[in-house]
Protein backbone atom coordinates (compact mmCIF):
# COMPACT_ATOMS: atom_id res chain seq x y z
CA UNK A 1 0.00 0.00 0.00
CA UNK A 2 1.27 3.54 -0.34
CA UNK A 3 1.81 5.65 1.44
CA UNK A 4 -0.45 9.20 1.03
CA UNK A 5 -0.20 12.79 2.29
CA UNK A 6 -3.89 13.10 2.71
CA UNK A 7 -5.04 11.28 5.42
CA UNK A 8 -7.96 9.14 3.88
CA UNK A 9 -9.35 7.09 6.99
CA UNK A 10 -11.92 10.00 7.69
CA UNK A 11 -15.04 11.53 5.91
CA UNK A 12 -14.49 13.82 3.21
CA UNK A 13 -17.88 15.91 1.56
CA UNK A 14 -17.93 14.15 -2.16
CA UNK A 15 -20.77 15.83 -3.38
CA UNK A 16 -24.03 17.69 -2.82
CA UNK A 17 -26.83 15.23 -3.75
CA UNK A 18 -28.14 17.21 -6.39
CA UNK A 19 -24.76 16.87 -8.09
CA UNK A 20 -24.76 13.32 -8.63
CA UNK A 21 -27.51 11.93 -11.11
CA UNK A 22 -27.16 8.94 -13.40
CA UNK A 23 -24.61 10.89 -15.61
CA UNK A 24 -21.57 9.63 -14.54
CA UNK A 25 -19.33 12.26 -12.27
CA UNK A 26 -15.89 12.29 -11.99
CA UNK A 27 -13.78 14.22 -9.23
CA UNK A 28 -10.58 13.33 -7.63
CA UNK A 29 -10.44 12.84 -3.84
CA UNK A 30 -6.90 12.42 -1.99
CA UNK A 31 -5.36 12.19 -5.41
CA UNK A 32 -7.50 9.03 -6.29
CA UNK A 33 -10.12 9.45 -9.22
CA UNK A 34 -13.68 8.56 -8.27
CA UNK A 35 -16.59 7.79 -10.51
CA UNK A 36 -20.24 8.92 -9.01
CA UNK A 37 -23.46 7.64 -10.00
CA UNK A 38 -26.89 6.66 -8.96
CA UNK A 39 -28.25 3.24 -9.43
CA UNK A 40 -31.49 2.29 -11.05
CA UNK A 41 -32.91 2.45 -6.96
CA UNK A 42 -31.64 6.17 -6.98
CA UNK A 43 -29.06 5.00 -3.70
CA UNK A 44 -25.46 7.29 -4.70
CA UNK A 45 -22.42 4.86 -5.41
CA UNK A 46 -18.39 5.54 -6.22
CA UNK A 47 -15.84 3.07 -7.37
CA UNK A 48 -12.19 4.23 -8.34
CA UNK A 49 -12.41 5.99 -11.57
CA UNK A 50 -10.03 3.13 -12.98
CA UNK A 51 -10.83 -0.03 -15.27
CA UNK A 52 -9.27 -2.40 -13.97
CA UNK A 53 -8.56 -3.38 -17.28
CA UNK A 54 -5.80 -1.00 -18.98
CA UNK A 55 -6.82 2.39 -16.54
CA UNK A 56 -9.48 4.05 -18.69
CA UNK A 57 -11.36 6.25 -16.77
CA UNK A 58 -15.04 4.76 -16.48
CA UNK A 59 -16.65 8.22 -16.05
CA UNK A 60 -16.07 8.46 -19.74
CA UNK A 61 -18.25 5.36 -20.18
CA UNK A 62 -21.65 4.65 -20.45
CA UNK A 63 -24.37 3.80 -17.69
CA UNK A 64 -27.78 1.53 -18.59
CA UNK A 65 -30.81 1.42 -17.30
CA UNK A 66 -30.07 -1.58 -15.43
CA UNK A 67 -27.02 -0.15 -13.91
CA UNK A 68 -24.20 -1.96 -15.36
CA UNK A 69 -21.35 0.28 -15.82
CA UNK A 70 -19.53 0.12 -19.07
CA UNK A 71 -16.22 0.71 -19.83
CA UNK A 72 -15.90 2.69 -23.48
CA UNK A 73 -12.23 1.09 -24.24
CA UNK A 74 -12.96 -2.24 -24.66
CA UNK A 75 -16.00 -3.43 -23.51
CA UNK A 76 -15.39 -4.34 -19.39
CA UNK A 77 -19.26 -4.46 -17.75
CA UNK A 78 -19.32 -4.14 -14.01
CA UNK A 79 -22.74 -4.15 -11.85
CA UNK A 80 -23.82 -1.91 -8.81
CA UNK A 81 -21.34 -3.91 -6.68
CA UNK A 82 -18.53 -3.39 -9.06
CA UNK A 83 -18.16 -6.49 -10.17
CA UNK A 84 -17.08 -7.10 -13.56
CA UNK A 85 -20.32 -9.19 -15.44
CA UNK A 86 -18.58 -9.36 -18.63
CA UNK A 87 -16.87 -7.59 -21.71
CA UNK A 88 -17.72 -6.79 -25.13
CA UNK A 89 -18.28 -10.41 -26.85
CA UNK A 90 -16.21 -12.29 -25.13
CA UNK A 91 -17.88 -15.34 -23.97
CA UNK A 92 -15.93 -15.72 -20.72
CA UNK A 93 -16.07 -13.02 -18.04
CA UNK A 94 -12.61 -12.18 -16.50
CA UNK A 95 -12.14 -12.07 -12.44
CA UNK A 96 -12.34 -7.95 -11.91
CA UNK A 97 -14.13 -5.86 -9.68
CA UNK A 98 -13.71 -2.51 -9.14
CA UNK A 99 -12.96 -0.98 -5.57
CA UNK A 100 -15.91 0.84 -4.28
CA UNK A 101 -15.71 3.60 -1.41
CA UNK A 102 -18.06 3.91 1.89
CA UNK A 103 -20.81 6.36 1.64
CA UNK A 104 -23.25 8.07 3.52
CA UNK A 105 -25.85 10.61 1.71
CA UNK A 106 -27.24 12.34 4.44
CA UNK A 107 -29.11 16.10 4.51
CA UNK A 108 -28.51 16.61 1.14
CA UNK A 109 -24.80 15.64 1.33
CA UNK A 110 -23.02 12.74 -0.10
CA UNK A 111 -20.31 11.76 2.79
CA UNK A 112 -17.31 9.64 1.18
CA UNK A 113 -14.62 7.65 3.07
CA UNK A 114 -11.93 7.07 0.35
CA UNK A 115 -9.23 5.10 3.32
CA UNK A 116 -9.45 1.52 5.20
CA UNK A 117 -13.43 0.98 4.33
CA UNK A 118 -13.57 -1.68 7.70
CA UNK A 119 -12.76 1.84 9.49
CA UNK A 120 -15.67 4.07 8.08
CA UNK A 121 -17.75 4.84 11.24
CA UNK A 122 -20.55 6.85 10.36
CA UNK A 123 -20.98 8.20 13.92
CA UNK A 124 -18.13 10.61 13.13
CA UNK A 125 -20.02 12.60 11.01
CA UNK A 126 -21.22 15.69 12.82
CA UNK A 127 -24.96 17.09 12.85
CA UNK A 128 -26.08 18.06 9.82
CA UNK A 129 -29.83 17.96 10.30
CA UNK A 130 -30.04 22.48 9.44
CA UNK A 131 -29.46 21.23 6.10
CA UNK A 132 -32.78 19.57 5.62
CA UNK A 133 -34.69 21.22 8.81
CA UNK A 134 -37.77 23.09 7.23
CA UNK A 135 -37.00 25.99 9.85
CA UNK A 136 -34.10 26.50 8.10
CA UNK A 137 -33.06 27.55 4.69
CA UNK A 138 -30.03 27.53 3.02
CA UNK A 139 -27.76 28.04 -0.02
CA UNK A 140 -24.66 25.68 -1.19
CA UNK A 141 -21.90 24.82 -3.65
CA UNK A 142 -18.53 23.80 -4.46
CA UNK A 143 -15.33 26.36 -5.35
CA UNK A 144 -12.09 24.71 -6.76
CA UNK A 145 -9.15 26.09 -4.68
CA UNK A 146 -5.94 25.62 -6.42
CA UNK A 147 -3.97 25.59 -3.03
CA UNK A 148 -3.53 22.46 -0.62
CA UNK A 149 -6.58 21.96 1.76
CA UNK A 150 -4.39 22.92 4.77
CA UNK A 151 -4.07 26.08 4.33
CA UNK A 152 -7.92 26.68 4.33
CA UNK A 153 -7.91 24.76 7.08
CA UNK A 154 -6.11 26.90 9.05
CA UNK A 155 -8.06 30.08 7.08
CA UNK A 156 -10.91 28.72 8.86
CA UNK A 157 -9.68 28.18 12.42
CA UNK A 158 -8.37 31.34 12.21
CA UNK A 159 -11.07 33.98 11.38
CA UNK A 160 -8.92 36.96 12.87
CA UNK A 161 -8.00 37.34 8.97
CA UNK A 162 -11.87 38.29 8.13
CA UNK A 163 -10.48 41.98 9.86
CA UNK A 164 -7.88 42.31 6.61
CA UNK A 165 -9.56 39.98 3.97
CA UNK A 166 -12.58 40.84 4.06
CA UNK A 167 -12.90 44.31 5.39
CA UNK A 168 -16.31 45.13 3.06
CA UNK A 169 -18.54 42.15 3.59
CA UNK A 170 -17.99 39.95 7.31
CA UNK A 171 -14.78 41.92 8.96
CA UNK A 172 -14.23 44.72 10.92
CA UNK A 173 -11.85 45.52 13.71
CA UNK A 174 -13.46 43.90 16.43
CA UNK A 175 -12.24 40.35 15.18
CA UNK A 176 -8.78 40.64 15.26
CA UNK A 177 -9.18 42.73 18.22
CA UNK A 178 -11.48 40.31 20.32
CA UNK A 179 -9.53 36.59 21.92
CA UNK A 180 -10.62 33.29 21.03
CA UNK A 181 -10.77 30.33 23.49
CA UNK A 182 -9.88 27.05 22.01
CA UNK A 183 -10.71 23.63 23.14
CA UNK A 184 -9.84 19.99 22.18
CA UNK A 185 -11.91 17.20 22.53
CA UNK A 186 -10.41 14.00 21.45
CA UNK A 187 -9.75 14.80 17.79
CA UNK A 188 -12.40 17.62 17.18
CA UNK A 189 -10.85 20.95 17.66
CA UNK A 190 -13.33 24.29 18.49
CA UNK A 191 -12.88 27.60 19.14
CA UNK A 192 -15.53 30.71 20.25
CA UNK A 193 -15.14 34.24 19.75
CA UNK A 194 -17.73 36.68 21.35
CA UNK A 195 -17.71 40.35 20.54
CA UNK A 196 -20.37 42.92 22.39
CA UNK A 197 -21.24 45.91 21.30
CA UNK A 198 -19.28 46.04 18.15
CA UNK A 199 -19.64 47.85 14.32
CA UNK A 200 -21.99 45.64 12.80
CA UNK A 201 -20.07 44.39 9.70
CA UNK A 202 -21.94 45.51 6.08
CA UNK A 203 -23.07 41.89 5.42
CA UNK A 204 -24.43 41.26 9.19
CA UNK A 205 -25.85 44.78 8.99
CA UNK A 206 -27.77 43.74 5.68
CA UNK A 207 -28.55 40.26 6.75
CA UNK A 208 -29.78 41.03 9.63
CA UNK A 209 -31.46 44.47 9.49
CA UNK A 210 -29.64 45.96 12.61
CA UNK A 211 -27.68 49.28 13.47
CA UNK A 212 -24.47 48.77 15.39
CA UNK A 213 -23.73 48.21 18.02
CA UNK A 214 -24.16 45.00 18.30
CA UNK A 215 -23.35 41.29 19.79
CA UNK A 216 -21.56 38.97 17.31
CA UNK A 217 -20.67 35.08 18.05
CA UNK A 218 -18.78 32.94 15.84
CA UNK A 219 -18.25 29.11 17.98
CA UNK A 220 -16.58 27.22 15.37
CA UNK A 221 -15.87 23.25 15.27
CA UNK A 222 -13.36 21.12 13.19
CA UNK A 223 -14.00 17.67 12.63
CA UNK A 224 -10.95 16.21 11.26
CA UNK A 225 -9.33 15.55 8.33
CA UNK A 226 -12.04 17.80 6.76
CA UNK A 227 -15.17 19.38 8.06
CA UNK A 228 -15.71 22.75 10.18
CA UNK A 229 -18.99 24.12 10.94
CA UNK A 230 -18.84 27.81 12.06
CA UNK A 231 -22.19 28.72 14.31
CA UNK A 232 -23.29 32.38 13.78
CA UNK A 233 -25.21 34.75 16.53
CA UNK A 234 -25.94 38.34 15.70
CA UNK A 235 -28.15 40.36 18.55
CA UNK A 236 -28.67 44.01 19.24
CA UNK A 237 -26.62 44.46 21.78
CA UNK A 238 -28.07 44.03 25.62
CA UNK A 239 -30.39 40.96 24.13
CA UNK A 240 -29.47 37.31 24.30
CA UNK A 241 -30.43 34.13 22.65
CA UNK A 242 -33.04 33.31 20.93
CA UNK A 243 -33.37 36.42 20.57
CA UNK A 244 -30.29 36.54 18.16
CA UNK A 245 -29.99 35.93 14.53
CA UNK A 246 -29.00 32.70 13.44
CA UNK A 247 -26.45 31.45 11.06
CA UNK A 248 -24.33 28.04 10.05
CA UNK A 249 -21.79 28.17 7.75
CA UNK A 250 -20.50 24.15 6.81
CA UNK A 251 -17.11 24.07 4.77
CA UNK A 252 -16.01 20.47 3.11
CA UNK A 253 -12.53 20.68 2.91
CA UNK A 254 -11.58 17.82 0.66
CA UNK A 255 -8.17 17.20 -0.87
CA UNK A 256 -8.51 16.80 -4.66
CA UNK A 257 -5.43 16.05 -6.28
CA UNK A 258 -1.78 17.34 -6.05
CA UNK A 259 -2.26 21.14 -3.51
CA UNK A 260 -5.82 21.36 -4.91
CA UNK A 261 -8.87 21.64 -3.15
CA UNK A 262 -13.06 21.02 -3.47
CA UNK A 263 -14.23 24.07 -1.23
CA UNK A 264 -17.50 22.90 -0.40
CA UNK A 265 -19.83 25.17 1.42
CA UNK A 266 -23.88 25.75 2.72
CA UNK A 267 -24.60 28.72 4.23
CA UNK A 268 -27.69 28.44 6.28
CA UNK A 269 -29.93 30.62 8.40
CA UNK A 270 -33.40 30.41 10.61
CA UNK A 271 -35.00 33.35 10.48
CA UNK A 272 -36.93 34.85 7.08
CA UNK A 273 -36.48 32.06 5.01
CA UNK A 274 -38.87 32.74 2.13
CA UNK A 275 -36.98 35.52 2.24
CA UNK A 276 -35.40 34.84 -1.85
CA UNK A 277 -33.82 38.68 -2.09
CA UNK A 278 -31.94 38.12 1.18
CA UNK A 279 -31.13 34.61 0.06
CA UNK A 280 -30.15 35.98 -2.96
CA UNK A 281 -27.72 38.55 -1.38
CA UNK A 282 -26.05 36.51 1.42
CA UNK A 283 -25.77 33.91 -2.04
CA UNK A 284 -23.64 36.56 -3.13
CA UNK A 285 -21.64 37.78 -0.48
CA UNK A 286 -20.70 34.29 0.68
CA UNK A 287 -19.40 33.58 -3.21
CA UNK A 288 -17.09 36.95 -2.98
CA UNK A 289 -15.57 36.15 0.39
CA UNK A 290 -14.77 33.09 -0.61
CA UNK A 291 -13.07 34.67 -4.04
CA UNK A 292 -11.31 36.58 -1.25
CA UNK A 293 -10.16 34.21 0.49
CA UNK A 294 -9.22 31.71 -2.54
CA UNK A 295 -7.12 34.88 -3.99
CA UNK A 296 -5.18 35.07 -0.91
CA UNK A 297 -4.95 30.93 -0.61
CA UNK A 298 -3.52 30.63 -3.76
CA UNK A 299 -1.02 33.31 -3.72
CA UNK A 300 0.01 31.63 -0.38
CA UNK A 301 0.45 28.03 -1.84
CA UNK A 302 2.88 29.75 -4.24
CA UNK A 303 4.56 30.66 -1.74
CA UNK A 304 4.65 28.02 0.36
CA UNK A 305 5.38 25.33 -2.74
CA UNK A 306 8.54 27.78 -3.29
CA UNK A 307 9.96 27.38 0.54
CA UNK A 308 10.78 24.07 0.48
CA UNK A 309 13.20 24.64 3.01
CA UNK A 310 10.18 25.22 5.27
CA UNK A 311 11.50 28.05 7.35
CA UNK A 312 10.14 28.74 10.22
CA UNK A 313 6.85 30.60 10.95
CA UNK A 314 5.66 33.23 13.28
CA UNK A 315 2.73 32.76 15.24
CA UNK A 316 0.44 34.51 17.50
CA UNK A 317 -2.31 33.85 20.26
CA UNK A 318 -5.02 34.11 17.42
CA UNK A 319 -3.30 30.80 15.56
CA UNK A 320 -4.08 28.33 18.70
CA UNK A 321 -6.98 26.87 16.98
CA UNK A 322 -5.16 26.64 13.51
CA UNK A 323 -2.16 25.04 15.46
CA UNK A 324 -4.18 22.27 16.81
CA UNK A 325 -5.82 21.79 13.82
CA UNK A 326 -2.66 21.07 12.34
CA UNK A 327 -1.61 18.71 15.05
CA UNK A 328 -5.26 17.24 15.10
CA UNK A 329 -4.35 15.87 11.30
CA UNK A 330 -1.02 15.50 11.74
CA UNK A 331 -1.70 12.71 14.23
CA UNK A 332 -4.35 11.41 11.81
CA UNK A 333 -2.04 11.12 9.05
CA UNK A 334 1.12 9.67 11.30
CA UNK A 335 -1.75 6.89 12.75
CA UNK A 336 -2.65 6.10 9.57
CA UNK A 337 0.72 5.82 8.01
CA UNK A 338 2.07 3.50 11.20
CA UNK A 339 -0.93 1.26 10.61
CA UNK A 340 -0.46 1.18 6.78
CA UNK A 341 3.55 -0.05 8.06
CA UNK A 342 2.37 -2.48 9.83
CA UNK A 343 0.03 -3.68 7.26
CA UNK A 344 2.92 -4.15 4.45
CA UNK A 345 5.21 -6.12 6.43
CA UNK A 346 2.36 -8.42 7.70
CA UNK A 347 1.39 -8.52 3.67
CA UNK A 348 4.82 -9.27 3.26
CA UNK A 349 5.66 -11.84 5.57
CA UNK A 350 2.65 -13.77 4.22
CA UNK A 351 4.57 -13.98 0.63
CA UNK A 352 6.13 -17.42 -0.27
CA UNK A 353 10.34 -16.91 0.02
CA UNK A 354 9.52 -19.36 -3.76
CA UNK A 355 7.95 -16.36 -5.40
CA UNK A 356 10.02 -13.41 -3.69
CA UNK A 357 12.92 -15.08 -5.58
CA UNK A 358 10.93 -15.44 -8.73
CA UNK A 359 10.47 -11.60 -8.97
Amino acid sequence: MTLTQYVRNGWYLGAWSDEIGRTLTQRWITDIPVCFYRLPDQTVTAVEDRCPHRKYPLSLGHLNDEGTLQCDYHGYRFDGQGVCVGVAEQADRPKAALRRFPLVERDGAIWIWPGDPDLADESLLPDTSWLTDPGWTHVHGVVPLKARHMLLLENLLDLTHETFLHPTTIGNAAVAATPIDVTVDGDRVSFSRHMIGIEAPPFYEKSCGLTSPVDRWQDGDFYPPGIFILNIRVAATGTEEPEGFHMKVLYGLTPARGNETHDFYALGRDYLIDDQELTKFQHEQQLAVMQEDVYALEAQEVMYATDPGGKAESSIKSDLAALRGRRAVAKMLAREQREQHEQSEQQGARIPRSRTASV
